[in-house]
């Protein structure tokens, strides 16, 4: 099985092109998972094994030993966006685009995949891939933690990438410990006593309750953290109200909360609640619902170091990664094994998320050489 660099880049941009023109939300990459089977399944050397989800794959490169074992996630999910971008393999359907680079990471996965069944008989292990369905949500990587998969082929680390617009191909930002943080969401409902707009000293208006509230819960991480400390509180949605004449009976709000500590959101989490609690002294009627969702994802120091290496020795440039307040389901397998995740240099495309995203592709092929490397020096190092 051989292949020159042209013919490897040209592959891995038609994966990209494919993926990108035809993204799956969350749940529902049933196409998704039958075209990384396809190409896998032509790749000699891989083998593709059951997995316990409805989408995703899970396949496996067997070296000299059966072990030691070593994992490589990529994540396949797109967006509820209607793309903009303008590229001429534009998602062809609306109101779903690949807005984060998941195609860019199963892609990159895919030509890591080629990479090291070219070079299994030199491989101390095995490795693992990943391709796991909705990060973006649903809990796609608590969902793949609970199946218990990586406990029953004995995986000992586990590594993955996230493009990152804003700096430069050929450069990658990878830190010890926080990387992203906590996401947790909370709803919050003011329930008062709706009445004629003409006439608020008969009613309890819920909607200055809300907007006392919103203040409120900004003075939060000013007022009840060590001054520094890195946290959000930021409420996303309000909704309240039918009409310009009538005093409504509820408030709703929707936000999120995120830090990189389980005291710091502990703190949070309290603060919340006890300033919902108070305007129920106003007679209003309440309710404060948070929901945890992924952790943390905090890097463990040695596998971070070991990708900053083989990263500065194939010629990449290596930068400290700074915490970011964007969470990363990667963290539900970091609770179970070691691992780490690196951002990659993907020039400057735009905001994730956004419907004019793009990326230099010019980064994916030195992206999956990257992860090959890495998944071949962690191996020998066991």
């Amino acid at each position: 099985m051989s292949f020159t660099e042209q013919e490897f880049k040209e592959q891995l941009l038609s994966h990209y092109a494919h993926l990108h023109s035809h993204p799956e939300l969350a749940l529902e990459e049933h196409d998704t998972t039958a075209y990384i089977k396809e190409q896998l399944a032509a790749t000699e050397g891989v083998e593709i094994l059951a997995f316990p989800l409805s989408t995703g794959v899970w396949a496996r490169i067997a070296g000299q030993d059966s072990k030691p074992a070593i994992a490589i996630r990529a994540d396949i999910d797109a967006l509820p966006i209607t793309e903009e971008s303008g590229v001429k393999y534009a998602s062809v359907y609306p109101g779903r685009m690949h807005a984060c680079g998941h195609d860019f990471h199963t892609s990159a996965l895919l030509g890591a995949a080629r990479i090291l069944a070219k070079r299994r008989d030199t491989l101390r292990g095995s490795v693992y891939l990943l391709f796991q369905p909705a990060e973006e949500s649903s809990h796609g990587g608590e969902k793949v933690a609970q199946t218990g998969i990586l406990a029953q082929y004995g995986i000992k680390e586990i590594y993955a990438l996230h493009v990152k617009n804003g700096i430069p191909v050929g450069t990658i930002e990878i830190s010890e410990g926080a990387f992203s943080a906590t996401v947790d969401k909370f709803v919050i409902r003011i329930r008062g006593k709706g009445g004629h707009g003409s006439a608020p000293q008969q009613c309890l208006d819920p909607i200055p309750a809300a907007a006392r509230l919103i203040g409120s819960l900004q003075e939060i991480i000013s007022r009840k953290l060590q001054p520094g400390t890195p946290a959000v509180i930021s409420v996303t949605k309000v909704a309240s109200g039918t009409t310009w004449n009538v005093i409504p009976e509820e408030a709703v709000l929707e936000g999120t909360v995120r830090s990189f500590a389980e005291d710091v959101t502990h703190v949070l989490h309290r603060e919340i609640r006890l300033r919902v609690q108070e305007l129920e002294t106003e007679g209003y009627e309440t309710t404060c619902e948070i929901t945890s969702g992924c952790p943390a994802t905090n890097n463990d120091g040695a596998l971070a170091q070991r990708i900053a290496e083989v990263a500065e020795r194939t010629g990449f440039i290596v930068k400290e990664q700074q915490p970011e307040m964007g969470g990363e389901d990667f963290s539900c397998f970091q609770q179970l094994i070691p691992g780490a995740l690196f951002h990659v240099g993907t020039g400057n495309g735009g905001a994730a998320h956004n419907p004019k995203f793009k990326l230099d592709l010019n980064a994916l092929s030195p992206a999956a050489g990257l992860l090959a490397d890495i998944a071949s020096e962690a191996l020998a190092k066991q």
